[in-house]
């Protein structure tokens, strides 16, 4: 499985990791001591809600976004697994 370089922006910074293609990004992030905001962990709460800026990822179960926030890039990140070499996301731009 290859690996994907992720980017998260919060609160105007940047902080970048490499993580497997098969692990979800909130895990990671907050494996790596990263603080993003998040709460349930389980898709239902959009606490953790952020907009792709580069790269592509799926998302194990979608309960509440609507097609049209998907197509304009949005994800819930305890959901997110990269599908694309870079992947950069948002949590300020949502």
């Amino acid at each position: 499985m290859s690996n994907t370089k992720v980017t998260l922006i919060l609160d105007g910074e940047e902080v970048s990791f490499e993580m497997s293609r098969d692990e979800v990004v909130l895990d990671i992030a907050l494996s790596k001591g990263i603080d993003v905001p998040y709460s349930c962990q389980g898709g239902v709460c959009l606490t953790c809600m952020g907009k792709i800026e580069e790269g592509k990822a799926d998302m194990i179960e979608n309960q509440l976004l609507s097609e049209d926030e998907i197509n304009d890039g949005c994800l819930l990140t305890c959901q997110a697994v990269p599908k694309s070499e870079t992947l950069k996301i948002n949590y300020d731009n949502v």
